[in-house]
């Protein structure tokens, strides 16, 4: 069967912007769909939540998801009680067959972890009647918890998906994550789906991937803390990680270069300060020093400059300081 384009209906068009189809048809909803295509055919209109409900059919509270969503995403702006498309966007003609211009992918920015953002119960249970996909999220969610999921937890997974973007698989992977390493509540699950959402992991592949890193990070941390001798109380800062996955995994120094390192931090500073560590370790890596008998080859071949250095400043050689020493150490009536 072969299909045309209904030129008259063309007699009328409004724009699209490229990224609607590039970076969020996979993810995005029905209602979303509906709500962003009625805001861009009336980019010029006053449009207002209770507007957008009527024309589009869809419920208030669902226009209000739909529109946070787009706005995270840079294609909707805010004014006021209005809404509209971002200036970037609008253009004196609106004809879609123009040359399309590349602008830049909008940042997006984490959202804040906020209760007040998650839909209310009505709203989640109309989700979970629409979307089958949503309804088995919450089954495989109680299964990975081992607990019924109450129904702010519901919530939650809801707003990961809807405003935040996260597919369910993904959401599953990202459940079963937080569950191994020990983070099996919700406030942890939100947290990581809310950094992974503003990341734009949207896939299954882009999920595992960030796993794997996560988890490399996490070990390097574990080696260089036991090797440390420090206890680990609570999680890791982003700072400890990220140091441990760079001297471990990107550097490949041993245990013993990192016990080395240390060691001279705490006997020069008299305690443990992982950036002056992560200085001395640079230094070693600028080097190419990876092992103990290069570092003390290094250490030996300093030592002898900084001497040499010294006596050149003093403009006496090793012997004229010998000669010196036995000079002052003759007794004037040893003769």
């Amino acid at each position: 069967m072969n299909y045309q384009i209904n030129l008259g209906a063309w007699g009328s068009v409004f724009a699209v912007p490229t990224a609607l189809v590039d970076s969020h048809i996979k993810i995005a909803t029905e209602s979303q769909l509906k709500v962003l295509l009625y805001i861009l055919r009336n980019s010029e209109a006053e449009n207002s939540v209770d507007s957008i409900s009527k024309a589009v059919s869809v419920h208030p509270d669902e226009v209000k998801n739909a529109v946070d969503f787009w706005i995270s995403r840079g294609l909707i702006a805010k004014k006021s009680d209005a809404l509209s498309v971002p200036a970037a966007e609008n253009s004196e003609s609106k004809n879609v067959m123009e040359e399309p211009v590349v602008e830049a992918k909008p940042a997006i920015k984490p959202r804040a972890v906020s209760r007040s953002q998650r839909p209310d119960p009505t709203f989640v249970a109309r989700r979970l009647a629409e979307n089958t996909e949503l309804s088995q999220l919450m089954d495989e969610a109680q299964i990975a918890l081992s607990k019924p999921l109450s129904s702010g937890d519901t919530a939650t997974l809801v707003m990961l998906h809807d405003t935040d973007g996260l597919p369910c698989d993904v959401l599953v992977l990202l459940i079963n994550y937080c569950v191994s390493i020990g983070k099996g509540n919700m406030r942890a699950i939100e947290r990581m789906g809310t950094q992974w959402g503003a990341e734009e992991i949207y896939t299954l592949e882009q999920a595992e991937q960030k796993i794997i890193r996560l988890s490399r990070s996490s070990n390097a941390w574990t080696k260089v803390s036991k090797v440390f001798g420090i206890r680990n109380i609570g999680s890791p800062t982003k700072t400890q990680l990220s140091y441990a996955d760079t001297w471990v995994n990107e550097w490949k120094f041993s245990d013993d270069m990192l016990l080395e390192a240390y060691e001279r931090c705490v006997n020069q500073k008299g305690e443990y300060n992982i950036k002056y560590i992560n200085g001395i370790l640079s230094k070693w890596y600028a080097a190419s020093i990876f092992n103990l008998d290069d570092l003390k080859q290094a250490d030996e071949s300093g030592s002898k400059a900084k001497k040499s250095k010294k006596n050149d400043a003093s403009g006496l050689t090793e012997l004229d300081d010998y000669d010196i020493m036995m000079f002052k150490n003759k007794s004037l009536y040893n003769d």
